[in-house]
């Protein structure tokens, strides 16, 4: 079976930003309500902070969006993926943080010559930026103007 291009809007497992980080521009009023969607595939929602400070925050929306994306891009056990992101501002707000996270990656099913499994097509995920803002109770997520592709 041929899986058909996939078109995601999700992110990434990334470390520490090493370029500049710019302020996100939610409000301080604009506390976030409701939770984000998740894809279905081999890798599972990660389990949200305890404690909500820069790091706990910068490492589970990097995660987040990671396992996401990857979901997304799955095409089953033969699948070759290519994924990166990183998260390039994290700001803090009255009622939790703000975080800006870029993914880019890519994916093909490549099963084994001796298998009976098809080739898949190759899967782009563009670079795309998104601001999750996270508050003790809730979790959103807004695309935002895309950054520079990760390498």
């Amino acid at each position: 079976m041929v899986l058909g291009v996939v078109v995601l809007a999700a992110g990434c497992l990334g470390g520490p930003s090493s370029g500049p980080t710019e302020p996100a521009t939610t409000t301080e009023a604009a506390t976030p309500t409701g939770t984000v969607e998740f894809h279905d595939g081999p890798k599972d929602r990660p389990d949200r902070p305890a404690t909500l400070n820069e790091s706990s925050v910068r490492e589970f929306v990097s995660e987040y969006e990671y396992r996401h994306v990857y979901n997304g891009l799955w095409q089953g056990e033969y699948t070759q993926m290519t994924l990166g992101c990183r998260i390039d501002a994290v700001t803090e707000r009255s009622w939790g943080y703000d975080v800006i996270v870029t993914c880019t990656g890519s994916s093909t099913a490549e099963p084994p010559a001796d298998s009976t499994a098809t080739e898949g097509v190759i899967a782009d995920y563009f670079t795309q930026s998104y601001r999750y803002s996270v508050s003790a109770d809730a979790l959103a997520r807004e695309s935002v103007e895309n950054r520079d592709p990760v390498s």
